[in-house]
Order: structure tokens, then C-alpha cells, then sequence
């Protein structure tokens, strides 16, 4: 195991240890995938909240990318405010200022924001999850989640990633069939697909 590898792994038990709500592994065919997330709420109403997440991910030739970010969001009734946002990398860091839509029940949760990047050249992106867990019985709930990202320059496309899990959820511990998407360019001329299981834990 090298010094990457223990610093991802180092990194996300930070994370989970100092205000992670949920933690999700994900062994796919390609890399392995790990991710922290966390949602305060700073009044009964949310209408101030913090999202806030950490990920990592490892290839089976031991390449790392790490990732956090943190969205400060105001919301008004309707569910749509406003949000400003910092992030850092294994490659960049910066900031972002955008609108958003949210909103959370029992049994469904969304969060979609468009955003520009604060820096000399356009820069723009979406980025949403999606959650539905309609419960089965007193123990059990179908779990399901779509994420999506894509980022823009002034010449168009630059990247897109989908993330997608299918399962189950027994008392806050999920698990099912997973698949991450990537795809680079203009042109999407570059493609990465990544299928697996995924393993998560709500807190």
C-alpha cells in the first residue's frame, strides 16, 4: 500500500470522524470510489443550510483523485436561493456562485444547482443528486440515487460524470449496484465507465 493510498483512505476518516453523515464505498471494476457527505441546517425552516463533501477515488494502479467542497446555500419557501461555494482538489481549487433547488421529505430528496465559476475565464457547471427511498415495510425502504455534473468553458463541454445506485435500505445501512460515468471533451472523446457495488452507511 503506498503513501497515496494511505492518504486517501487518511482523508476520508478525517472527514467521516469530524461531521460526516453519511459514508459511501463503492469497489468498481475500474477504482474504487468513496465519499463523505454532510447536510447542517443552521434554523428549523432551512433556509440557511450547509452541504458539505469529501471524496476520494483509487485505481487498481494506486492513481488517486481527492475533492471537497462546500456549499453555503440560502432557500427561500419555494425551495429555490441562492449559493456560494468553495472547493478544492487534487487539481484545482476555486469558488463558484449560483441558484439552487431543494428539497427533502421521508422518502425523497433533491438538490440541483447551476453555477459560474468565480475566476477570469467563463467557466460554468451543473450539479445535482437526486435521492428516492420509498419504504417496502417497518425495516425496509428501496434505495436509489442519481448524481450528475457537468462542467462548461467558453469552448463548450469539458466534462461530465454520472453517478448511479440501485438497492436497498435496512435501518440506514445501504447497499445494491452501482456505476460511475465520465465522459471528457467537446466531443465526449474520452470515456470512462466504471461499474460495481456500492456499501453506505446514514448516520
Amino acid at each position: 500500500m503506498t503513501s497515496k493510498v494511505i492518504l486517501s483512505i487518511a482523508f476520508l476518516v478525517v472527514s467521516i470522524q469530524g461531521w460526516g453523515q453519511s459514508l459511501e464505498l463503492m469497489p468498481g471494476t475500474e477504482r474504487i470510489f468513496a465519499d463523505v457527505q454532510w447536510l447542517k441546517a443552521f434554523d428549523e425552516d432551512y433556509k440557511w443550510t450547509l452541504f458539505s463533501r469529501s471524496r476520494a477515488t483509487v485505481d487498481y494502479e494506486e492513481n488517486t483523485d481527492l475533492f471537497t467542497g462546500a456549499y453555503v446555500n440560502y432557500t427561500t419557501r419555494s425551495g429555490f436561493g441562492g449559493t456560494v461555494l468553495g472547493r478544492i482538489s487534487s487539481s484545482s481549487a476555486g469558488g463558484d456562485i449560483g441558484a439552487h433547488f431543494f428539497k427533502n421529505s421521508e422518502t425523497f430528496t433533491v438538490y440541483a444547482l447551476a453555477s459560474i465559476a468565480i475566476q477570469s475565464e467563463l467557466a460554468y457547471s451543473w450539479f445535482s443528486i437526486m435521492r428516492y427511498t420509498p419504504a417496502l415495510n417497518n425495516e425496509w425502504r428501496l434505495y436509489s440515487s442519481l448524481e450528475l455534473f457537468s462542467n462548461f468553458n467558453a469552448s463548450g463541454h469539458v466534462a461530465s460524470v454520472q453517478r448511479v445506485r440501485a438497492g436497498l435500505d435496512k435501518q440506514g445501512y445501504q447497499f445494491g449496484l452501482a456505476v460511475n460515468l465520465m465522459g471528457l471533451g467537446s466531443e465526449y472523446s474520452s470515456t470512462d465507465t466504471n461499474p460495481g457495488i456500492f456499501f453506505r452507511k446514514q448516520f
